[in-house]
């Protein structure tokens, strides 16, 4: 299964990368946790495969789903800044000066945004806890997949909760929402509150 192969790619290098932290109190606590996490997104495909049901197996996707997110944000904290003991350590940041825009003060650099960068294909040239970032996107990503075909198929067997019934026709809904406002938009109109479609940039009186 893709899912799980990646994510056991996302554990490996996690703990790669993770060796390198200098071993502070709070970079040695903020490195197993990472690993934890890393390990949490894989496990709990496993332990979700192994249950006897569609809808358990769909619960346990949504734990790896949050503890790969949590992965996701710590590797943002540390391009960040937050911990300025990882920011020069080399075979984690990269070259980051190269890669990043001049800040106000001429010799600082601030970081380029990471969530614009595509996570497919993986670009090898960039930073390592960026590519670290990326994986766990990428996880997420088709993890999320795999939980909405086992939605259908819980859907279409009478046996998705009234809860997660819900939730699908409010997404639905705020899609199909969306849809329409990106039509109007489009073509130069809008909705008013009261429901009433207009056109764009008219007075009051005009409509």
């Amino acid at each position: 299964m893709l899912a799980y192969k990646k994510a056991e790619e996302l554990q490996m290098e996690c703990s790669r990368l993770a060796s390198l932290f200098p071993h502070s109190k709070t970079l040695l606590a903020l490195a197993d946790q990472m690993n934890r996490s890393a390990r949490s997104t894989k496990q709990n495909i496993v332990e979700g495969w192994k249950r006897n049901s569609t809808q358990e197996y769909y619960d346990f996707l949504g734990f790896s789903i949050g503890s790969n997110t949590e992965l996701e944000e710590d590797c943002n904290d540390i391009w960040k800044g937050i911990y300025p003991e990882l920011m020069g350590l080399k075979g984690l940041m990269g070259e980051k000066g190269a890669l990043s825009a001049p800040s106000t003060h001429s010799t600082h650099f601030v970081p380029f945004d990471i969530e614009k960068i595509p996570f497919y294909p993986l670009d090898r040239n960039l930073p390592p806890i960026v590519q670290l970032k990326l994986r766990a996107k990428e996880s997420n990503y088709l993890l999320s997949q795999l939980q909405k075909s086992l939605e259908n198929k819980m859907n279409q067997e009478k046996t998705l909760s009234s809860g997660d019934t819900a939730r699908r026709c409010l997404q639905a809904q705020n899609q199909n929402q969306k849809l329409g406002d990106d039509f109007l938009e489009q073509y130069g109109f809008e909705k008013l509150e009261n429901g009433q479609v207009v056109e764009k940039n008219k007075t009051n009186g005009d409509k």
